[in-house]
């Protein structure tokens, strides 16, 4: 499994973003659903976040799940096919 770690802004503070080039998964942590306070939907395991990385922004729906290798992870096979929105 080949992952790439960045940056990107959630509700405007710093997070790390691994992009998994196996997988299709988009993931939030936990940790940062908690801290940020991020309103779920009627799921409580799923939120909907915008993030941005460099002048890209793009808003997700994100499965809830504990981990600690990122804040987000996005799945390769998903972002290869979505395109991100120019600010």
């Amino acid at each position: 499994m080949e992952v790439y770690y960045t940056r990107c802004l959630i509700e405007g503070n710093l997070c790390l973003v691994a992009f998994d080039y196996g997988g299709d998964n988009i993931v939030l942590s936990q940790r940062l659903e908690e801290k940020l306070k991020l309103p779920t939907t009627f799921h409580p395991n799923e939120a909907q976040i915008k993030f941005s990385t460099g002048k890209f922004v793009k808003k997700v729906l994100c499965d809830i799940a504990p981990m600690d290798s990122s804040h987000l992870l996005l799945g390769w096979a998903w972002l290869r096919f979505k395109t991100l929105t120019p600010v």
